[in-house]
């Protein structure tokens, strides 16, 4: 195969800087620059280097913006920006060196992969306002904020901002100069218009960025730059909840606020919008990775579970009440019975698989319980405030069934007609989907704003029956030691649970409620830990940690015999009204912050 060629920027750039850089091949171009990949010399390490092209660089003002972006970005070192090694100029060719970081910018990732999960997109736009925030609180503000100078570091996942070749430095409070510079899917309105853009619009150009990341698609398109200066100008950007509906609401929120069109309606400062995120973050987060992993698999496998076991379910009822005299029926019917439970069961057994997984890194059925208790009240943080869009049987509830009953009744009358077979078929193929699509619309509907029902199978007997499952064969292992930076609370709750599960089964027997306490507590220290930030201020949280430890230890002296079951028990009630106390005021500050968001 034959090699391409290099570019004449190429060949021109290695000669001026032979001995001291080695370059390798070109990484790609923009409208400020080429960008190479090349080997620093003496020592001996990737770096990356931009050049402006020599037919620009010939221009005054563009080499002085270029050369701008160098000294700009040099003088920031953070661990969310792309730091400058060096700036060279030789004759017309002017260019800077910079670490090379190995991934892909944020922009091919969404191309190529579709949209970030909701919490990979969190950390990756938090790190971008961390970035932000350090490079406003040193004067700058990038003013071309957008996916494509955003890089994605393999394996860390750690984002890094870069090209900050069209930043400005701010002056006071009045923002950088007007005009047109930007890239016009990301412009803020201020920059639209050509007015001063202060911070707060490398927010806004963030929010967009954040959009598409979670979205897939911008807020704003069109065929040309006028069209779309004027839609970020003057049209008002689309909820992000009614174009990516799995998009968590405090995190859909936080993106609304960026893309707000007055600057003052934003956040005040790239910091406000990193706590925000820090706030809206999944609290399962501080629990231990493997718990987290058997969670999220488990959510994915239950509504295939659920569907496979309704089809299958479906065509059995359905041959049995209308066609159990039809000779050809079974042919039908049977096999997409088969279909149905056989998926079910595979899924079902790839999550006893999981668990076994689970139960040979030392977790077990009590390890989910606070996981599960701290998703379901994310779920009612997140469900609507207004009280009718949490009623039950609504009018298109309503609606939405008798047309799948009427689809069904239709469906049937196609599969007992003597005509065409491929007729029949596609009526018994009706009459087998169209109750259980109907069922599944109907019970999200009815279900809406309260914990789902594979949470609560889950802290269950169905639960409790994939790990007596999953731990045959597997020989039983102590819980790992806490990871660094594991939560207080959870490495407690892992030792409560270890200690009762030590017990005599007559004494679990009498504390049977102790695994769903602990569980509990375990959840309020977390769900407070976030809220009163890294440092765990809130009195509340030291509170449920106390309690966690006094149960810890309660058992503690219960195995060494200094302790009486009597005794646990006494303690245990107080615990109990503790965290009863605590749930309360969790509730009530769901709702207030319900009647803030109203306001």
């Amino acid at each position: 195969m034959t090699p391409t060629p290099p570019s004449a920027e190429f060949l021109a750039l290695q000669r001026a800087l032979a001995g001291r850089y080695s370059l390798d091949r070109e990484l790609g171009r923009g409208g400020m620059g080429v960008v190479f990949l090349a080997r620093d010399v003496a020592l001996d390490r990737l770096v990356a280097i931009k050049l402006l092209p020599p037919a620009l660089a010939a221009l005054p003002h563009l080499r002085t913006r270029f050369l701008q972006e160098a000294r700009t970005a040099a003088r920031l070192s953070h661990p969310n920006i792309v730091p400058i090694h060096a700036v060279e100029e030789h004759g017309d060719l002017v260019c800077f060196v910079m670490s090379f970081v190995n991934g892909e910018t944020l922009g091919a990732r969404v191309r190529r992969a579709g949209p970030l999960p909701p919490d990979d997109a969190l950390k990756v736009v938090q790190q971008i306002a961390w970035a932000l925030g350090h490079a406003h609180a040193c004067g700058v503000v990038h003013r071309d904020v957008k996916p494509d100078n955003v890089l994605l570091e393999t394996g860390t996942g750690r984002a890094l901002v870069t090209d900050f070749g069209i930043a400005a430095v701010a002056t006071g409070t009045t923002g950088t100069t007007g005009g047109l510079i930007g890239t016009p899917q990301y412009m803020s309105p201020e920059q639209a218009r050509g007015e001063p853009a202060d911070a707060r619009s490398d927010l806004y150009s963030l929010g967009v960025t954040a959009f598409f990341a979670l979205a897939g698609r911008l807020p704003f398109e069109g065929t040309t730059v006028v069209g779309l200066l004027a839609q970020h100008a003057g049209s008002p950007a689309p909820q992000l909840a009614a174009v990516a509906p799995r998009v968590p609401g405090r995190i859909a929120e936080a993106v609304d606020r960026c893309l707000r069109k007055s600057p003052a309606d934003r956040f005040a400062d790239a910091e406000s919008l990193a706590a925000a995120l820090d706030a809206a973050r999944d609290l399962r987060t501080d629990l231990p990775a493997p718990v987290r992993g058997f969670l999220r698999d488990a959510e994915a496998a239950s509504g295939e579970i659920g569907t496979g076991a309704a089809v299958g379910g479906a065509a059995l009822l359905v041959y049995w009440a209308f066609f159990t005299g039809d000779p050809f029926a079974p042919l039908v019917f049977y096999p997409a019975s088969a279909l149905g439970f056989g998926l079910a069961g595979a899924r079902f057994g790839q999550v006893i698989g999981k668990a076994r997984e689970l139960v040979r890194q030392g977790y077990d059925h009590a390890s989910l319980r606070p996981a599960v208790t701290l998703e379901e009240r994310r779920l009612l943080e997140e469900a609507p405030a207004d009280p009718v869009a949490r009623r039950g049987m609504s009018r298109d509830t309503w609606f939405l069934g008798v047309a799948g009953a009427a689809k069904t009744a239709v469906a049937l009358w196609l599969a007992s007609l003597d005509g065409p077979i491929a007729l029949n078929f596609l009526g018994a193929v009706g009459a087998v989907m169209l109750p259980v699509i109907t069922a599944r619309k109907l019970w999200s509907d009815l279900r809406r704003g309260k914990p789902p029902v594979w949470s609560r199978l889950l802290q269950g007997r169905v639960g409790d029956l994939i790990f007596r499952i999953a731990r045959l064969g597997v020989k039983e292992r102590a819980l790992p030691a806490p990871a660094a930076g594991e939560a207080t609370a959870v490495a407690l709750g892992n030792a409560a649970d270890q200690l009762f599960r030590a017990l005599p089964p007559a004494q679990q027997a009498r504390l049977a409620e102790l695994p769903g306490l602990i569980a509990r507590l375990e959840a309020d220290a977390l769900a407070l830990r976030a809220r009163a930030g890294p440092d765990a201020t809130d009195g509340r949280h030291a509170t449920a940690v106390a309690a966690l430890e006094t149960v810890r230890l309660d058992l503690l002296r219960l195995h060494a015999g200094t302790g009486t079951l009597d005794e646990l028990t006494r303690n245990l009630e107080a615990v109990k009204r503790l965290g009863e106390e605590i749930d309360a005021e969790l509730a009530g500050r769901r709702e207030a912050n319900q009647i803030i968001e109203r306001m």
